[in-house]
């Protein structure tokens, strides 16, 4: 029988994982962009896009802020991007924790 101690270790390192899959999520967006820039002769993928804006909410801001692509803004808008998307994936995974927690109790 796990105790209440080992639980809460347990969803920390659930709620943590899905902080780190958030955070991935945004930097995979963020290579993937680099890659079919529009300098290259890769085109996107629109599904594909729109599976990441779907992962990573927080990358629509890169719209409002249009950063050029390699210049410090750019990479300090997707170091944000990135960690507001993990604040998400932490965040929904910590709710999707307590609503499992009310019903079993």
């Amino acid at each position: 029988m796990a105790t209440p101690n080992n639980s809460m270790h347990a969803n920390s390192n659930r709620i943590f994982r899905s902080g780190a899959f958030g955070l991935v999520i945004a930097g995979l967006f963020l290579r993937y962009q680099m890659i079919t820039g529009l300098q290259s002769p890769v085109s996107r993928n629109p599904a594909l896009m729109l599976m990441f804006i779907v992962l990573c909410p927080p990358s629509l801001l890169s719209i409002a802020f249009d950063a050029e692509v390699g210049t410090n803004d750019f990479y300090v808008l997707w170091a944000i991007i990135g960690l507001l998307n993990a604040g998400l994936w932490a965040t929904i995974k910590r709710l999707a924790i307590k609503r499992a927690q009310r019903r079993s109790s």
